[in-house]
């Protein structure tokens, strides 16, 4: 099967639609939590998500990345069905223990997060779920795997709806505040779980192969630190803003980064459909897929650009029709935020190298990154708040993507297209930072000039050349693919 660009982006598509619910909870639901919970509140909230998903990263052991790359190598039904039913047996029962001894400790970790142990509850909450939510996504990764991309947008829909339902259901109706906020993923995770246990049943059978696991495992231990670096300086600072500024500073930030998570959700969506992809490539047409990762990433900075450059410039008419006032200085973190995301995405291409050579140790430079966040973090933080907070996260992305670059250019390198990469990133800033130079008009001029200037930036990369024909020639096929 030939691998297109056409093929691909009809995929992403899929996965975006699928993806979407499932990655913007936060933002779904903003309009109607900041109604309902002051700025404190939402910042409990986001510092438990945040401190159980440092959990979440040691529990998963590299889940999808360990269980795509051996999946994919498997030749026939029976060994994907060996990979399949090892790996998720073995999370099942590994998950599910290691939450189990940390219950008891809940007061503990309630007191280190908020020096009370009011919120143990909500601990407790947050980490029932885990082992719930890991076997929902690696049946989810099942179908990923096997290119089934309706199926799988149709049940993360769902899923996500149930989710948000019962969340809100719990805390507003039955007044049960946060506490009901925790419980809707809870209830909502385990009543899905038959279901897509259901979808994946040809792979699932009564087998387990101890030295597969070792494989597993061995592959996916060196995956952990990089996950709990990733934890460290992508979600860490929102816990370092309550303790070393104010939790209203961590719901300020926490509003930003649900409202700057749309780029997150493309990055999502992309990432979904990608890594199967890239490693179709990697294994049908290996004499052209340098090329075809390179030019992947222009078009990656291109894109996540015009939604950084957006989502920069309507980030305060977001927040007015989101939100209430209080939340509206939220809009000053936007701009680093995005650029940090727009970092982030584009480690899905330079960590490329790593993966295909099965180098998973090389994760570890992900801790180089993370000392740098935390570090600067702990510096900044108790003088500039938030804002230190997002322009640290952009910084150690940066770090993160040229570090994976170092690595991979070495271990299997791809063929950028170095004058387009740099022209887009420095069109990408420069746009990104000019917004808040734009003077401040009344709401419908101020909608018209901002237009204008997301549709200079798109000017900006034909003009010098970004985009020429071949990309025009190129939409035009993908876009027929899909409607």
């Amino acid at each position: 099967m030939k691998i297109t660009f056409r093929s691909f982006f009809k995929d992403m598509m899929t996965y975006g639609v699928g993806d979407l619910l499932l990655k913007a909870t936060a933002f779904i639901t903003m309009p109607i939590y900041t109604r309902f919970f002051m700025p404190t509140d939402y910042g409990v909230w986001n510092n438990v998500l945040t401190a159980t998903s440092l959990l979440g990263s040691i529990l998963a052991l590299g889940s999808d990345a360990v269980y795509a790359r051996f999946f994919i190598e498997g030749e026939t039904v029976q060994d994907r069905q060996r990979v399949t039913s090892t790996w998720l047996g073995f999370l099942a029962v590994w998950s599910s223990v290691v939450v189990l001894i940390c219950l008891p400790f809940t007061g503990l970790f309630s007191r280190l997060l908020f020096t009370t142990e009011q919120y143990k509850i909500l601990l407790a909450l947050a980490l029932l779920t885990q082992p719930l939510w890991l076997i929902n996504a690696m049946c989810a990764q099942v179908l990923r795997n096997q290119f089934r991309a309706r199926l799988f947008a149709t049940l993360n829909v769902v899923a996500t709806l149930m989710s948000i339902g019962f969340s809100v259901l719990g805390a507003i109706v039955f007044k049960l505040g946060l506490v009901g906020v925790f419980l809707g993923p809870l209830v909502a995770n385990l009543l899905i779980l038959p279901v897509r246990l259901w979808t994946t049943r040809d792979l699932l059978r009564p087998v387990f192969s101890m030295r597969l696991l070792r494989d597993l495992v061995a592959f996916g231990i060196p995956v952990v630190p990089a996950s709990l670096a990733y934890w460290a300086f992508g979600v860490s600072d929102r816990i370092l803003l309550g303790r070393l500024s104010t939790l209203e500073q961590a719901g300020l930030y926490a509003v930003a980064n649900g409202l700057a998570n749309v780029l997150v959700l493309v990055n999502s969506a992309f990432g979904q459909a990608w890594l199967p992809y890239a490693m179709r490539v990697y294994q049908e047409q290996p004499q052209t897929a340098s090329v075809f990762y390179g030019q992947v990433m222009t078009y990656l900075l291109a894109g996540f650009g015009l939604l950084c450059v957006g989502l920069t410039a309507f980030a305060r008419e977001a927040l007015i029709i989101l939100s209430t006032p209080p939340y509206y200085p939220a809009a000053k973190a936007i701009g680093p935020l995005t650029l940090g995301i727009l970092a982030f995405a584009s480690t899905q291409v330079t960590y490329l190298g790593m993966m295909l050579a099965k180098k998973s140790r090389y994760f570890v430079l992900t801790w180089v990154a993370a000392l740098v966040s935390v570090m600067v973090n702990v510096l900044l933080i108790p003088r500039w708040g938030m804002l230190a907070a997002a322009w640290t996260s952009a910084l150690s992305y940066v770090i993160l993507t040229l570090a994976y670059l170092g690595i991979s250019q070495r271990l299997c390198p791809v063929v950028y297209e170095k004058r387009k990469t740099l022209t887009a990133i420095a069109l990408v800033i420069g746009f990104t930072l000019l917004v808040s130079r734009l003077p401040h008009l009344d709401l419908v001029a101020g909608l018209a000039l901002k237009m204008v200037y997301c549709a200079s930036y798109l000017a900006a990369l034909f003009i010098f050349r970004v985009f020429d024909q071949r990309e025009i020639s190129m939409v035009r096929r993908a876009l027929q693919g899909v409607f």
